[in-house]
């Protein structure tokens, strides 16, 4: 996945042909060790090339096609990082309620989560609102 100055650093190179360390540092603010560090992966991954050593590196873009596809990659990536933070926070809303549950009926874990699909399945709303419902209703 790219980070926001990797996009920055391709853009700058789509725009530029070429740039050299000393351009990137101008143009970023940042330092040249930063920018080595978020060079270097994209080096690795094939995107950028490498001409020269030391201060008299240029960087050049290798192919345009291979930059849109990781950028669709990288919001896809972007998308489901999303989406499992979503369903992370859900089960942690879940796991408060079944400790309600179990400290309150003295109940299993399994029987207290049962009891939390079923309440969902009966009132047609999801896990995570009966279980904020519960946490709420008990103030935690």
């Amino acid at each position: 996945m790219l980070t926001l100055r990797q996009e920055e650093i391709l853009d700058l190179l789509k725009k530029r042909q070429s740039l050299r360390t000393k351009e990137l540092q101008r143009f970023l603010k940042l330092t040249r060790a930063r920018i080595n560090q978020l060079i270097a992966p994209l080096v690795k991954q094939g995107l950028i090339k490498n001409e020269g050593k030391a201060r008299a590196t240029v960087y050049r873009l290798t192919d345009k096609r291979s930059l849109d596809q990781l950028r669709r990659e990288n919001w896809e990536l972007s998308k489901k990082v999303k989406q499992m933070e979503s369903i992370l926070e859900d089960r942690k809303v879940i796991e408060r309620a079944k400790e309600v549950l179990i400290a309150q009926f003295d109940i299993l874990p399994t029987e207290a989560y049962r009891k939390l699909q079923e309440q969902s399945m009966d009132g047609g709303r999801s896990m995570r609102e009966i279980s904020e419902r519960i946490l709420s209703a008990y103030e935690l």
